[in-house]
Parts: C-alpha cells; structure tokens; sequence
C-alpha cells in the first residue's frame, strides 16, 4: 500500500511561514504520530524545491528538484506518511498542477491541503510581503484589480481537484473565527490529521512573518524604485521592520486591521470574488448556504486613514533610518540625486518626494502654496456630455463667481491650459505646488508671475492637445493668465468648472485642502451614445481602462464605470466635501436637486430664487437616447452598474 503524501500548497499569505515553522520544529512530534516531515528540498522550513512551480526570479537561483528525483527517495526513507509544504505550489498552472498529481500518485496516496483567504485581506497582505521583499513598486490602487483575477480560488484548485479523487482536496477558510481552537496550527492538525495538539507539541507563539506599518510600508515602496541592490534593500527592510514594531504595535500582530485599500475598493474585490468563493464553499466544504467567509465585510462608511505617507512622517522614518545606519541614508542620498529627473515616473517620483526628508531640499527653494482664504473653491468635474454646462450655469446664478478665461462650454481655460494634459500625472508635488498657485493667483489677485514660474507656463501652452485643445486656444489662455489686472476683490464663493478636473482629484486636494467637489453624473446607457468621448478618446482611456480603448459605445459605458467607482473612492477621503449630482434627478426634481446643492455650497438662496432655477431646467431631447440602441453589446455587469447607481436601464 502506497503511503499517503499530504502536500500543503499554501495560499502565501495564509499562515503557511507560521505553520512550516511548527513542523519543523516539531519533526520528532510528528513522527510519533506516523508523520515525516523532510528536511529535503527545504529553503526555511518550506519544500520550494520540490515545488511544480518556478518563480522566474528564482531559476537560477536554487537548485530544484524534478519528482522523480526527490519522490522515490522520500516513498522509500520517509517512516509512515509524508507531508510537504510549499505556497510556490499553488501558483502551478492547469498543465504542470496535473502532471505534478500524475507523477506524485504513482509514488503516493496524494492528498492536497490549501487555505484561502479572502480576496481583499490576501491582495493587501500579499501587497505587504512584496513591499517588504523588494519588487513592488508601484501603488495599490493602481494593481489591485489586476490582483483580483490572481485569487480565482475555482480556477486554482480546478487541476488538483480533478486530478484526484474526491475528498482529498482539503479546503480551509483562514479566518480565526473558523480555525479549530482558534489557531491555524490546531485547525491543521485537526482538519488534515484528524488529531488534537498534546503537550508534545512546541506552539511558539508570535508572528512568524510580521508587516510594515502603512506609512513604513509605502516609504518602502519608493525605497525600492530606487534602491536596486538587493543587500542594501533588505538592509532598509530590517530597520523599517524594526521602526515598524516600535511605532505600531499592530503591524506585528497576526491578524492586522490596518487596511492599504479603501472600503470601497475592497467591497469591489469581495463583490467580484463572491460567486467563485460560494462555488467553492459548496464543493470543498459542503456549506449549502456558500459561505466560505464568516469575517464582517467593510462598510463604505468605515473609517480609512488612507495610505499616502506626509511629508512629516517621512521626515520622521528618515529620522529614525539615520540614527540607526547614516551610511545607508548617505546611499539613499546618492541614489535621489541620480533619479530626480528620471524619465521613469515612478523613480522620478519617489525620489523628488524623499528628497525633503533625506536632503532637506525644499528649505533651499521658494515655497508656493495655495493661502487659506483661497483654499475652498467649488470645483465642477464629470465626464464630458453630462451635464457640467447646467450645474455651472446654476451655481452662477446662485451666487458662485466662476471667473477668468472661459470657452462656449464655459471650461476654465486657464485650468485647461496648465491641468488638462497627460504629463500632468508626472508632476512633483512641488510642481503642482507652483501650477495651483499660478492658477489661484489668476483667479483670484492677480499678481506679477514670478520669473522662475513662466518656464511652466511656457511649458504648458506649448503642449500639443489638439484637437480638443488647440495652440490658439491654449496661447489666448497663456496671454490672458499674465494680463490679469490685480487688486480684484475676493469674492466668498468662487470656483471654476472643468469635466476633467474629476481625473485630478487627489492632486487637487491636496493643493486646495477645503476644496468642494461636485461630481457630475449622467446615465451611463445615454453616455455611451454621447458624441463627446474626448477624455476617452485623448486624454484619460488607457489610465482608467486596460485592453481596447477606441471611443466606441462599449468602452465608452466601461469608462463610465471605471470613472464612478474611482470617484466613489474618494468618498472617505473627502466627506462632506464630495457631492454626486445626477444630472437625471436635476431634470426630474429640479427643485430638490437645487437645494441639496444650495445647501452643499453653503449658499444663501431664497426659495423664489431656487423655484426660478428651477423652472429653466429641462431634459433634453438626448435623455433615453439609449432605449433606441441595441444594449445587448455591453457587458452585462456595466449595466447592472447602472442600475445599481439608480438610473433607468429599460
């Protein structure tokens, strides 16, 4: 009779550190109860390499073994059942995961045990482990949908459970709540073995794989886009584990609460990965209902600190970086010195934001911020076609000064000239430090412009976006902004409006820190037949969407919705000061709509006035335009997004 061969293939991110670690140190424990645990194949604990899987990166790193070389070795020396450990398993595909089982079984009786974790908690954990490791570089908001099509738990057990009979695929939530003895080691032993953990057990407690703090995690990051040596960069990595430990107690805790994603994006993982993880409730464990995570799931209204680092506590980290290892600062130094003007956005980036904590650089450069007193303006964005033209028009009459150089649309062209161009994006913050005062100081005192500021302007208008944005355009703009009169009075309630304003969200508020925001929005159906895609078409498309982003009415409706969620995003961050207006509700209750506005403006209006707006508003004749088009091209769940939303899909 073959001997049972249990392979634990992970998922990473699941306890697997802390439960290799106690079968390794518990080996004589083991095999008292009939079990090996081999010391071949082992890179800490873990079997890496007899892993099926072999991360590029590691190819000719360490010496993997094939199964006919470590399997028969172990079927013939192990005494009693064997278990082997490795999270690289699980990342096998479909072809080698089968022909792994095939040659596996024909030396064992092949069991395969695998813990899952739900997709948002797993994204942000794995996060973590790459920031620690030294390869990830970029931020989460911009990968995680990405990381959502990596956790499909059907697709990744699909060939180890059709490769073997039923009933030995064993499937493990990890949650505390549903862990044996509320421990992953008990629940192991206890679910796979059948066994509870005598006295002979050694359960060392701690965290076998602590995490970086949110904010030592994103300095982290930006050391790694400029930190390449591997040497240098784990050296980084154990002083900020350290920092970490001292400044956060959480971060060494196994089970953490700090979240690097915002409630509403993880409610956008939870909600793609629920049909996939009830199918597998049902299967592996035979929970009818489909449950396979018992955790509460966020709310949108639950509190997030966000995970952009200040400038404060960077100076802080570095601070403490220094007093532990100055030379390693000192490379630091080197290193932002050679990146700041790189033409990779990300080194260019981290390096000009660590600049003023490891080279104290600002203190040597004017300093151009926005003042408090012009700090507020009332900001109207959307995508263009939604309506922007009437709630501008409104507010205008309301009371709101909406100033300097407007177009038929009554765009801000000023603001179109120095924020509508993709370059943008690249920016320091130093640098939009000094656009948001140029801007602000058009709007709003007209003073001389500085020297040391018109090589942004020049640099601004000789940006080519046409056909949106023509050069006579943009030099009208750019002549106008450096003849604006001084002296003007400052009106209470100013603001301007600029359907892309929406893409600049972050940036502008930073620079303008009470800053109200009305997010314009119009049925998406009706918007995929609009005429107008330009932020689709020239500006926007290929930042919010991946794969095709020709301006048809498909990929205009999937803008839409990437637009909305990403909007929907910035509730937390923002607050009170972010305002959704259905462009739809506005024509069907003018009067309503204009009040919640009013009110969200802090404007003083009479209700005689507001029933006078509202008698102007009309819907236009484009309003259900979609109810004569064939919807039967768009993905469903766009539309369902929709309807979600509260517009009329029918």
């Amino acid at each position: 009779m073959k001997k049972k061969l249990y392979l634990h293939i992970g998922m990473g991110k699941t306890g697997t550190t802390a439960l290799q670690d106690f079968f390794a140190h518990n080996r004589q424990a083991l095999g008292e109860m009939g079990i090996s645990y081999p010391e071949r194949g082992t890179m800490s604990n873990a079997h890496h390499l007899l892993s099926p899987h072999i991360p590029r990166f590691l190819e000719d790193q360490w010496q993997f073994e094939t199964v006919d070389e470590w399997a028969p070795v172990l079927a013939e020396e192990s005494v009693g059942n064997v278990l082997l450990s490795s999270e690289l398993m699980a990342w096998a595909d479909e072809a080698r995961a089968r022909k792994f089982c095939a040659q596996v079984s024909a030396w064992f009786d092949l069991h395969v045990v695998c813990y899952v974790r739900r997709q948002d908690n797993i994204i942000m954990a794995s996060y973590n482990q790459q920031i620690k490791a030294g390869p990830q570089r970029r931020r989460i908001d911009l990968i995680f949908r990405k990381q959502m099509e990596r956790f499909d738990y059907p697709r990744i057990l699909a060939p180890w459970a059709d490769s073997l009979e039923p009933g030995k695929v064993i499937v493990r939530p990890y949650e505390r709540q549903q862990f044996h003895g509320e421990d992953i080691r008990r629940d192991f032993m206890y679910h796979v073995f059948g066994a509870e953990l005598g006295e002979q057990f050694d359960l060392h407690q701690g965290n076998s794989n602590p995490r970086l703090s949110l904010a030592a995690g994103e300095y982290k990051r930006m050391v790694n886009c400029l930190i390449e040596d591997a040497e240098q960069n784990g050296r980084f990595n154990d002083l900020l584990m350290q920092y970490s430990a001292e400044v956060d107690a959480s971060s060494t805790s196994v089970f953490s609460n700090q979240a690097v994603l915002s409630p509403e994006q993880r409610l956008e993982v939870i909600e793609s990965c629920r049909k996939g993880n009830e199918l597998v409730a049902r299967l592996f464990l035979g929970r009818g209902d489909g449950a396979l995570f018992v955790e509460p799931e966020p709310s949108a209204d639950d509190a997030w600190q966000g995970n952009d680092l200040s400038v404060k506590t960077a100076a802080s980290i570095t601070a403490y970086l220094n007093r532990e290892d100055p030379e390693l600062i000192r490379q630091l130094g080197h290193q932002i010195e050679a990146y700041r003007d790189a033409m990779a956005f990300q080194k260019r980036q981290s390096a000009r934001f660590l600049a003023h904590s490891v080279l104290g650089h600002q203190a040597a450069n004017p300093v151009y911020r926005v003042s408090p007193e012009d700090a507020a303006p009332i900001v109207i964005g959307g995508l263009g076609g939604s309506g922007t033209r009437l709630v501008v028009s409104l507010l205008g009459d309301m009371g709101v000064t909406f100033g300097g150089e407007l177009n038929e649309s009554l765009d801000n062209l000023w603001f179109s000239l120095l924020y509508v161009r993709r370059t943008i994006l690249l920016r320091s913050d130093e640098e939009m430090d000094k656009l948001a005062w140029l801007f602000t100081n058009a709007m709003r005192q007209g003073l001389e412009v500085p020297p040391e500021l018109k090589p942004l302007l020049e640099e601004a208008c000789d940006h080519d976006r046409s056909p949106v944005l023509p050069p006579d355009l943009l030099a009208r703009a750019h002549e106008s902004l450096l003849s604006v009169p001084g002296g003007a009075a400052r009106d209470e309630h100013w603001g301007w409006k600029q359907p892309n304003s929406h893409i600049l969200l972050p940036m502008l508020d930073r620079s303008f820190p009470e800053m109200k925001f009305v997010y314009v929005v119009r049925n998406g159906l009706d918007m995929a037949f609009s005429e107008n895609q330009n932020q689709l078409k020239y500006f926007w498309g290929d930042l919010l969407l991946e794969g095709d982003i020709s301006p048809t009415p498909v990929n205009a409706l999937r803008y839409w919705v990437a637009a909305h969620k990403r909007m929907q995003g910035f509730r937390q961050r923002m607050g009170h000061r972010l305002h959704f207006l259905s462009f739809d509700r506005l024509c069907v209750d003018p009067e309503g709509e204009l009040e919640a506005l009013r009110e969200f403006a802090g404007i003083q209006v009479s209700k005689r006035r507001l029933a006078e707006l509202a008698s102007q508003v009309a819907p236009p004749n484009t309003t259900g335009r979609f109810r004569q088009q064939d919807l039967s091209v768009f993905d469903p769940q766009d539309i369902d997004f929709v309807q979600q939303m509260g517009f009329d899909v029918e």
